[in-house]
This record gives structure tokens, sequence and C-alpha cells, in this order.
């Protein structure tokens, strides 16, 4: 198996790369022949409510120009979060284990009322579609770490007007990866 990991980053968030880069996790997939790693978006700034589009020409990019069986994609901001950071170490996680076309480390469940509430409103990105909520509502991986097949990250890099319609109604990019697999690839 070959993987590539994507180090999903932007041009104002050098310091969590930086902070990426000093882990021993890094230093490990780097030092592993089996992954390659590169970074996306070290030099252009993304709005957050951007993130689907560039999530889906990251996938296209990767998929084109790429030899891998699997793509993971990994925030910079990864080891700044506690919940993750504990268990997020090289022999612990399972993202580079076989597991289809999609799976992650963290799987959540989106709900319009709970995000909402709890997290869109809270980044301050204004009001949530509620009409393009309803029919993403499931299950998803968090995006600060899930994997996609070679397969499936190309379907992905295929979807731009999902991309479209997900950064201008839900700005959500793993919900939109998780409605992606589950609407449109999954059998």
């Amino acid at each position: 198996m070959k993987y590539l990991f994507v180090i999903y980053t932007d041009i104002e968030y050098k310091q969590h790369l930086d902070n990426f880069k000093t882990q021993e996790f890094y230093k490990q997939i780097c030092d592993d022949s089996t992954i390659e790693v590169i970074e996306w978006g070290t030099d252009f700034h993304t709005d957050y409510r951007d993130l689907p589009t560039k999530t889906q020409e990251m996938m296209k990019w990767c998929s084109e120009n790429k030899e891998y069986d699997y793509l993971v994609k990994c925030d910079d901001t990864t080891f700044m979060r506690e919940d993750l950071k504990v268990d997020f170490v090289y022999d612990n996680v399972n993202i580079f284990i076989h597991h289809g076309d999609y799976c992650g480390i963290k799987k959540r469940v989106f709900n319009y009322d709970d995000f909402y509430i709890e997290w869109y409103k809270n980044k301050g990105l204004g009001e949530l579609d509620k009409s393009l909520s309803d029919i993403a509502n499931g299950y998803f991986y968090d995006g600060k770490c899930y994997t996609v097949s070679k397969d499936f990250s190309y379907f992905i890099g295929q979807q731009r007007g999902i991309s479209k319609i997900f950064t201008k109604r839900l700005s959500i990019e793993d919900v939109m990866v998780s409605f992606i697999y589950r609407e449109m690839y999954e059998d």
C-alpha cells in the first residue's frame, strides 16, 4: 500500500504547520517509505466558508498528479486539540489500515441544531442553510484527519458543483465528504 499524507494548511497558519512538523508523528510518517507527505495550502489563504471547494480541488489535483492507494487528509491544527493529541501517535492511529473507501480517527454525527448552536454560530459564519443541512444529516469523520481511497478521492475531485453548493450553503468540508460518500458513492 502507498499512502499520500496531505497536511491541510493555510498561508495564515504557518505557526500550526511549524508545530505539526515538531511532532514525533511527523518524523515517523516522513521516515516511512510507504508514505509520501505533502502540504496543501501553504501558499494561499482560504476563508473557512471556502473549505469545501479547497478540499474538492485538493482531491482533484492529488488524484491526477500523485500515485497512491489511500489519501490521508490531516489538518495542521490536529496537534492543537487535546482530545486528539493524546491518542494521535504513529503506533496507535488506524488511519493507515485499509478500512474501505472512507474512514477517519473520529466519527461524529452531523445534526443541524447541535452544529448550528454549538459550533457554526460560534465561528461567526452567520446563518446555516437548513435546507441543505437536512439532507446532510448523518455521520461523518472529523475533518482533522480522515482517509479516502484513490477511487473515492478521484470521485470527490470530480464534484465541483457539489463543492460549490456546500461552499455557498453549508461551508463544512468534512460533512461534504461524508455526504458525497453516503449519497453519491457508496454502494
